[in-house]
């Protein structure tokens, strides 16, 4: 046991007799360890029950300047999984803040806390018998609602934008101050969890991708379930059309005929090993909901455009009974792709699933349940924004292609609408865990995240182990605006010090001897 750890031993016994915590090598060491191969030891992990809990573990970090890193249930796949931001850290793990607090039918949102699942909002909302939905990700059952929304990730329905739907939150802050967002700040207000902005400005951005609170507790409008619902697939079988087919879904978005996430997949990206003899081939997945006149005339409108701009196009609707024959027909097991595809269907009614892990992995075992060192092999993502130009997303393409081919990895990539204005890349890379298959994998999300970065197309998020790649081209005046900010809020920059950029640069030169030493 290291000095710091041991020191937190110390503490903690005197302090926190009653909270569960450890400081032994073997817990230690998996939360130590990332899906991408790489390792951060933390002094220890810390499972709160309480909110007082948190606040003594807070003040216990103040006095003795020992960082502490937040986590919700800590699967955070392939951008750091539950590593903190540096080494000798505390990591307060939140899964018993699992409950859901509220689900409102009338005024269509929920009240979470930090470490509800996907499950386990899905089931309430079935328990409840509700006629409302929470847009969700691919990754995995039990994967932190709150901790991915954070983040900015996105979805695949009408509410894909998924932190846009943040209504309110309720923050603690480093000092142990606890504050709520929206209109949430003003007492008795009516509208407290309907209204995001409150009075005055607004601060809800601010606990977003950063270290400047932990959020406790979350309220997220959900999509009433529409009256009808159907899945347009369109598969590509030319490599290079796929920016001009991803310009023209923007332009059909900022339209107003698609409303829902749109994601266009490489088929190897869809399908895993199925597919690794068909590059270049895309499959691109949208919905259509609402009353089924109209959500039928756009997906008209949609596939008579698509076929304009793309000639060659193969573009089919799945409803569910058209989905209830297919399934029929693949009694036999004769169609590869129906469990791909039954994802698709549903990711975009709600329900969590844990196949695209399995996919993303080939790893037909995988579940979202895993500890990191149980899985088989090693995975990393890598993200990038860029206009819905198609002279961007073919510049895009092109500066992944080459990093790739000098690597020698299988081209895996998503291509999603985000916005009627923004596409979102995704790529991935999945390797064997070795320790020079891990390096060669670092060397290349190293060259791809710089080459992607200078030609003008930074990721839309980062983790643990992967801040640096960013830092040099960020903006110094923001990131001295951030400083000032950090200084306010966490004087003794304990909370995840340099997660996104944002620190006390003094502090942390002292907790950096300090750790030296």
């Amino acid at each position: 046991m290291d000095a710091i750890a041991a020191q937190v031993n110390e503490l903690f016994s005197a302090e926190l007799p009653n909270t569960k915590w450890a400081t032994d090598d073997e817990t230690r060491r998996e939360f130590a360890l990332a899906l991408n191969g790489s390792e951060c030891l933390p002094a220890a992990v810390v499972w709160p029950t309480t909110e007082e809990e948190i606040s003594q573990v807070f003040a216990i970090c103040n006095q003795h300047k020992i960082a502490v890193h937040p986590v919700a249930q800590g699967r955070n796949w392939g951008y750091g999984t539950a590593q903190g931001t540096s080494a000798g850290q505390i990591i307060l793990h939140l899964k018993h803040f699992n409950k859901v607090l509220e689900v409102n039918e009338s005024l269509a949102y929920m009240r979470v806390q930090a470490g509800v699942s996907q499950q386990d909002a899905y089931d309430a909302l079935v328990a409840a018998d509700s006629g409302l939905q929470l847009d969700i990700t691919a990754a995995g059952k039990h994967a932190s609602v709150v901790g991915n929304v954070l983040e900015r990730g996105f979805g695949h329905t009408d509410y894909s934008d998924r932190f846009a739907n943040v209504l309110a939150m309720k923050v603690l802050l480093p000092t142990g101050q606890i504050i709520e967002t929206g209109m949430n700040m003003v007492a008795d207000a009516k509208a407290k969890h309907v209204y995001p902005y409150g009075v005055g400005p607004v601060i809800n951005g601010l606990f977003s991708q950063s270290n400047l609170g932990v959020v406790l507790e979350m309220t997220i409008a959900l999509q009433p379930k529409p009256e009808y619902n159907a899945n347009a697939i369109v598969l590509v079988r030319d490599a290079d059309v796929a920016p001009k087919l991803v310009a023209t879904i923007a332009k059909l978005k900022k339209d107003g005929v698609v409303s829902s996430g749109v994601h266009t997949a490489s088929l190897a990206r869809a399908l895993g090993e199925k597919t690794k003899n068909a590059p270049g081939q895309w499959i691109t997945t949208a919905s259509f909901s609402g009353p089924k006149k109209i959500a039928l005339a756009r997906y008209k409108h949609f596939k008579r455009e698509l076929n304009k701009a793309v000639p060659g196009l193969r573009i089919l609707l799945l409803n569910d009974f058209r989905w209830k024959i297919l399934s029929f027909l693949n009694r036999s097991g004769k169609i590869p792709p129906i469990a791909q595809l039954e994802q698709v269907l549903d990711l975009k009614l709600g329900r969590p699933t844990d196949i695209p892990l399995k996919t993303l992995l080939d790893f037909e075992s995988a579940h979202s349940q895993l500890k990191t060192h149980e899985f088989p092999a090693c995975f990393r993502w890598i993200c990038a924004v860029s206009t819905a130009e198609q002279s961007h997303l073919e510049l895009l393409m092109q500066t992944c292609r080459e990093v790739f081919n000098q690597f020698g990895y299988g081209e895996r990539y998503t291509l999603t609408n985000v916005s009627p204005r923004a596409v979102v890349l995704i790529a991935n890379i999945r390797y064997e865990r070795t320790q020079e298959e891990i390096e060669k994998a670092s060397r290349f999300y190293h060259a791809l995240d710089k080459a992607l970065i200078e030609a003008g197309f930074p990721p839309y998020r980062s983790g643990s182990g992967m801040f640096d790649a960013v830092r040099p081209y960020v903006n110094e005046e923001n990131l001295a605006v951030l400083q000032t900010i950090k200084q306010g809020i966490d004087p003794n920059n304990i909370l995840s010090p340099g997660k996104y950029w944002i620190d006390h640069p003094a502090v942390t030169e002292d907790q950096q001897s300090a750790q030296s030493a």
